[in-house]
């Protein structure tokens, strides 16, 4: 759906419900279509899945984004250490330390794609977490995935080294490691 109208769409995120669930795996599919087409080995196993949302809702980690009346995208995120963010290669964190914002999972539903509504997703993570009092942000992508690339990069995020996913055995599983420090 394109709002081509005079009048935009209302675009604001909130917490996924359980309501959400079958848009959001929705969106998921799509989104590993869209990766498989760009030759992205990224999410081309079983993860995520019905039961990755379910966890990221259980520990009220998920998060939808809504345009209009209706949930354009998802995203993963939380306070305090990350598993996947403590061993970086190559490269080092602005500060070191485990009071951070760590976000995964990031999609935009195909009827969305183009719009820009993964830098709005973004930004409404990062406001929401800044109110929340983080001011150390991460998060990763693969290295060729270039659109989240940007979306990451015209966010403030500086990338900080590798890390590595446990997606799969037979998949690719290094991914770039970003980091956004906001000052008072």
């Amino acid at each position: 759906m394109v709002y081509n109208s005079d009048k935009m769409a209302t675009v604001y995120m909130r917490r996924a419900k359980a309501r959400d669930m079958d848009t959001i795996v929705s969106i998921l599919q799509s989104a590993k279509g869209y990766l498989k087409a760009q030759g992205i080995d990224q999410w081309q196993s079983d993860y995520p899945n019905h039961e990755t949302i379910q966890t990221d809702m259980d520990n009220h980690q998920a998060f939808v984004l809504i345009c209009g009346d209706e949930v354009a995208g998802y995203a993963a995120a939380f306070e305090g250490e990350d598993p996947i963010y403590t061993a970086l290669e190559d490269g080092s964190w602005l500060v070191d330390g485990h009071d951070y914002a760590s976000l995964h999972r990031v999609a935009i539903s195909d009827k969305f794609r183009g719009q820009k509504l993964a830098a709005r997703f973004m930004t409404a993570l990062i406001s929401y977490f800044y109110a929340q009092g983080a001011r150390d942000f991460r998060i990763d992508t693969h290295p060729g995935n270039l659109p989240m690339q940007k979306v990451i990069a015209n966010n403030g995020f500086e990338k900080r080294g590798t890390v590595h996913m446990e997606e799969a055995d037979h998949i690719s599983t290094a991914r770039w490691a970003y980091q956004l420090l906001i000052q008072d």
